[in-house]
């Protein structure tokens, strides 16, 4: 069983590869993803499962009901692309000017529908539920929110969740884990110092909200350091500062834009608060107005110890504990973290890198490319995850 497990989902592997070349040639941002969306609800309907279209949009969900009743494990991949023009000189590269998919959502695609095709040919041995979870606008539209609010892990109910990302950071062929905390909460905030603006010849009759936000800038760079204690994880970055028109004149105001990161709940209010603080602070100081607008984004990513314990049993069967790596938490945001904190599951990482071939760019780069031998590879992943997982016996 086990050499014909890996030599059927191998043998796909042509057909994997023009999934994921087609929808990486025509990407669509979130929420547009209508012929993305389209292609998987074909697939699905010709393999003969439930489907069911619209979730938030452009969401897709099919379902195989197993021949006995049983639990229901879901798998999700995000479809989505970046307001990106793409750099590779591939006969695949991106056909659509500013778009590109260089997240790896394209391959997140293929892979699930590579599971959906194995399934196909092993209906009668499945006792349970299969729930394929194809969500729009992972890359700040909060999709998965939506679709879990439209109640996406109901009829029937999920009991478990898994999802995948390709990972530039490990070679092909390796699975990377997370214990617990997986992925940052994801906040920004926007601040405005309001001052008196005049001439630069003249400050002492204004008040200068650029010297206000260098300030400000250097004070919120400091909460981390001291305020937070050093053995917990956050980060608070301001990436843009933008004021004034010309240089002999002292404007009105300056906006100054960030993001806060952290991976535990307390962290983050207490981030929030002395953000909060310290701008009023700096604002007094100067005698001058602010506004503060803080959004809060994803949540924090918490995997389910007992399922990610699974996926390192159900992976390790396959290639070797060896293959497998328990990574430290990462500062970036992942919205799977809604499906998260409604049932038990675990995200986890496929290496796709592979430094011969020169596929070696990190995520959101305009030369960001998989080896694609991470499409057959996640296939079998995740069918040794959900035959575990249902106790199917058939890897």
């Amino acid at each position: 069983m086990e050499n014909r497990l890996k030599r059927e989902i191998w043998r796909m592997k042509d057909w994997l590869v023009e999934i994921r070349r087609e929808i990486h040639m025509q990407p669509e941002l979130g929420f547009e993803e209508f012929e993305t969306s389209r292609l998987v609800s074909r697939w699905l309907e010709r393999f003969g499962f439930q489907v069911k279209k619209e979730w938030a949009k452009t969401g897709v969900v099919g379902l195989l009901q197993g021949r006995e009743p049983g639990k229901t494990v879901a798998i999700r991949a995000d479809m989505d692309a970046l307001p990106l023009e793409e750099a590779n000189q591939v006969p695949y590269a991106s056909k659509v000017k500013g778009k590109m998919h260089a997240c790896g959502h394209d391959a997140h695609v293929a892979i699930l529908l590579g599971v959906a095709k194995f399934f196909l040919s092993m209906k009668d041995q499945v006792r349970g539920n299969i729930k394929w979870i194809f969500q729009p606008a992972e890359e700040g539209g909060g999709g998965g929110r939506i679709m879990v609010d439209e109640g996406v892990l109901e009829n029937p109910n999920v009991d478990a969740i898994f999802g995948a990302h390709v990972f530039p950071f490990l070679p092909v062929g390796k699975v990377g884990v997370y214990e617990r905390e997986g992925l940052a909460a994801t906040d920004r905030f926007t601040i405005k110092m309001i001052g008196k603006g005049g001439h630069a010849a003249s400050p002492h009759v204004s008040k200068d909200p650029i010297l206000a936000a260098g300030h400000l800038v250097t004070q919120i760079h400091s909460i981390v350091s001291r305020n937070i204690n050093p053995l917990e994880n956050a980060v608070i970055t301001v990436g843009k500062v933008s004021g004034g028109t010309a240089f002999n004149i002292i404007p009105d105001e300056v906006e100054l834009l960030g993001t806060v990161r952290s991976l535990n709940p307390r962290v983050r209010e207490e981030l929030k608060s002395r953000i909060e603080q310290v701008t009023q602070g700096v604002a007094v100081s100067f005698g001058m107005n602010y506004r503060l607008d803080f959004e809060y984004g994803y949540p924090v990513l918490v995997n389910d110890s007992e399922m990610t314990r699974l996926i390192i049993s159900a992976c390790s069967k396959g290639i070797g504990k060896e293959n497998v790596e328990v990574l430290k938490p990462s500062m970036g945001g992942e919205d799977f973290a809604y499906y998260l904190q409604k049932v038990p599951g675990s995200f986890f990482r496929l290496g796709c890198r592979n430094e011969e071939k020169g596929i070696i760019h990190p995520y959101h780069s305009s030369l960001f490319d998989i080896d694609e031998e991470v499409l057959p590879f996640g296939v079998e992943m995740f069918v040794r995850i959900i035959d575990q997982y249902l106790g199917l016996n058939i890897a």
